[in-house]
This record gives C-alpha cells, sequence and structure tokens, in this order.
C-alpha cells in the first residue's frame, strides 16, 4: 500500500448529529467540509473545499431495493455503494465506481476500522488507532487514488454505518 503520507481527521461524534463538520489534516488544518442538510429524506451531504465549493454530493439513492448511496459530482454519479446482501467475512459493501471499477470494503466497523481496496490493492484504511483523539478516526488515501473522493466514499460509509445503528 502505498498511501499518501497524510492522515485525515473525522470527527465521529459530530457525524452523528447530521450535521456540518470539518476535516482537518494531521497538523490540524481544516482541509475539506461537510455540509449535512438533517432534515433531508435522503440525508445529503456535501463534500467542500476550503473556500466552500462543492466537490461531491452524498447521499441515499431511494431507486435500489438494497440500501445504496451514491456520489456524485454536479448530476454524476461517480459512484454507487450498497450494503452487500450477505456481510461474509466482513465485506458489508460493494462499490461501483462510474467507470465500472469495483472496490471491496472490509473490516470492524463497530470500532471504526476498515479497508476499500481495488484488486487486492488498498486504497483507503480508516481507523481510530491512527490517532489518540476520542470519538475521531484517521483515514489514509493511496496516493493514485485521489483524496477528496476517497473522504466522500468514508463520510457515505460512515452515514450507512450511523443508518444501520439507528434501526
Amino acid at each position: 500500500m502505498s498511501f499518501s503520507g497524510h492522515t485525515y481527521v473525522l470527527n465521529q461524534a459530530l457525524f452523528s448529529l447530521g450535521g456540518d463538520l470539518w476535516i482537518e489534516d494531521e497538523a490540524g488544518n481544516r482541509v475539506f467540509a461537510v455540509e449535512g442538510k438533517v432534515l433531508s429524506l435522503r440525508r445529503i451531504h456535501t463534500l467542500l473545499d476550503p473556500a466552500g465549493n462543492p466537490l461531491y454530493q452524498i447521499g441515499q439513492s431511494l431507486a435500489h431495493v438494497r440500501r445504496t448511496f451514491e456520489i456524485k459530482r454536479g448530476d454524476e454519479v461517480v459512484a454507487t455503494i450498497q450494503q452487500a446482501l450477505l456481510a461474509l467475512l466482513g465485506d458489508h459493501f460493494t462499490i461501483t465506481m462510474a467507470d465500472g471499477t469495483a472496490l471491496s470494503v472490509t473490516g470492524d466497523f463497530i470500532n471504526r476500522e476498515f479497508h476499500v481496496s481495488h484488486d487486492g490493492t488498498e486504497v483507503i484504511f480508516a481507523s481510530r488507532r491512527l490517532l489518540a483523539i476520542r470519538d475521531s478516526y484517521g483515514v489514509q488515501i493511496a496516493a493514485d487514488f485521489e483524496v477528496p473522493l476517497g473522504l466522500a466514499i468514508v463520510v457515505a460509509l460512515e452515514q450507512m454505518e450511523l443508518e444501520e445503528r439507528q434501526r
């Protein structure tokens, strides 16, 4: 695995409120924001750059039988995340990119540690063990994977897990 050397910090406590939050780098600089629409039926989140420009919209798709989230850039769906029919060996979700590329998600979501892989190569790693900050976890993204898209995937996975726990 060849990660970019940056660890991004997501605060799990802020996520559970469904509102806005900042994603920080390992130095504590605010590098992305997530704007949440709590009262929306689909709980839409938007990943913003530091200037407030929208990068990706993350929201539940109501057009699928299985629970599905879509990540969009403008009106274009760039990734679809579906809950696995059977959670075998920790494989809870499948991610299909717009070009048909499939990513697999495995891990221990109770302890906030999961891996996203493409053809056996890890592209995203999220874990509480990366940080000593309570109710936060770190996210590392492979050098050849787009950082904002990787963070949008993590936001979607976190929202899907949060909704599952609330059921």
